[in-house]
């Protein structure tokens, strides 16, 4: 099992556009019927043919994006793909019930697809009822992937802060809890809010206290947000120890509510020069 598929040198510059319907939100808020199947499925093609030369690798999703990406002929020869393996349903009341793989879907459906590893996305807090169950989907998951020989991009995402300022402690707990079972990457979010706290050394401090409990390569998720925090967020990150990033609305979100006519321009004269800056500060040093 490894990851070179999705890497270069054991870096990570990871286009991410595995987003369902927390895309539909993004683009439509008040209705998310009102973005269709086909609207998707275009936005994504159009993201990877444009971004994915750049980046080290592509995760994508198997409803709008796996055959219809690849059949496409968007995905650039030598450039692997991150399968998503979980439902949907993290955008209603997260903790009412365990993740669940896709309906249809399993880590043998994404092998077969030629991903060249799967990504599982786990809301999670240590202290909620959920907590040991969500463990407990990990663990299967993991064990599932290396039984196939698959790597696994494990993603625990917090929710339900009791406060802002426990954001540190509960994203490195999940950190560490989630580093013991063992996956074979973990992509992880800032565990400083950069909005409330502009110390970088603070930032730099919490992700050395993080890194120093992780024994695998870890990666950085955008979340959302703007692009130039989130670049000042990778360089602290990697400063402390990460392997890269994994990038996803904090880095296409204007291409993606642009029309499609404005589309091609954004992504060529906008977007991409922000995907060469990550892969420069990644992969370069």
């Amino acid at each position: 099992m490894s990851l070179d598929g999705i890497s270069q040198n054991g870096r990570f510059c990871v286009l991410a556009i595995d987003h369902r319907d927390s895309l539909r939100k993004f683009l439509s808020p008040a209705d998310l019927d009102a973005v269709s199947a086909d609207q998707l499925t275009t936005l994504k093609t159009d993201i990877v043919r444009e971004l994915a030369p750049m980046a080290t690798g592509v995760m994508l999703e198997p409803e709008y994006s796996i055959p219809q990406v690849l059949d496409a002929g968007a995905l650039p020869a030598g450039i692997g793909f991150v399968a998503a393996l979980e439902s949907q349903g993290y955008l209603g009341e997260l903790g009412s019930a365990p993740t669940t793989v896709l309906d249809g879907w399993s880590v043998e459906a994404a092998a077969a697809s030629g991903a060249a590893a799967t990504k599982l996305l786990l809301p999670y807090h240590p202290d909620r009822a959920l907590a040991a169950d969500q463990r407990a989907v990990a663990a299967e998951v993991i064990a599932e992937c290396r039984r196939l020989g698959i790597p696994l991009v494990l993603e625990p995402l917090f929710y339900d802060l009791d406060s802002p300022s426990d954001r540190r402690r509960v994203v490195i707990e999940t950190a560490r809890q989630f580093a013991a079972a063992d996956p074979h990457l973990l992509k992880l979010p800032f565990p400083v809010d950069p909005t409330l706290e502009p110390d970088r050394r603070v930032w730099l401090d919490a992700c050395e206290e993080m890194n120093a409990l992780i024994s695998m390569p870890w990666t950085l998720l955008s979340g959302g947000g703007d692009f130039e925090s989130f670049f000042a967020q990778v360089e602290i990150a990697l400063e402390a120890g990460a392997a890269g990033c994994m990038v996803g609305r904090a880095l296409w979100g204007e291409a993606a509510r642009a029309s499609s006519t404005d589309r091609p321009s954004i992504l060529t004269n906008l977007i991409a020069p922000r995907l060469f800056r990550l892969h420069s500060l990644i992969c370069d040093r």
